[in-house]
């Protein structure tokens, strides 16, 4: 399907959560029930993350961002590997 934004839309938002949370000003969108029922036939996340496994570092959390935004792959160390490069294939078709 065609990206709900671009890919400088995206990283704009991502930007601007991200200064949300050093500010400690965050929304904690999209995590009430109607949302979930929405996400319950499928998703359309606006940004693929590849993101450490550590627990510091939660990117839902760093950039601002509620339910069914972030298609995040989580592996230690930041590397891809075979299973993280199907996780972000799938996340983009």
């Amino acid at each position: 399907g065609t990206p709900a934004m671009n890919a400088a839309e995206a990283v704009a938002r991502l930007i601007a959560g991200n200064e949300r949370f050093q500010n400690e000003k965050t929304h904690h969108p999209l995590l009430h029930s109607t949302r979930r029922e929405e996400l319950a036939g499928g998703q359309s996340p606006f940004a693929v993350i590849l993101s450490c496994s550590d627990s510091r570092v939660p990117p839902e959390l760093i950039f601002d961002e509620g339910l069914g935004g972030l298609f995040v792959v989580r592996i230690a160390g930041n590397t891809v590997t075979r299973a993280g490069l199907e996780s972000i294939d799938y996340a983009l078709t």
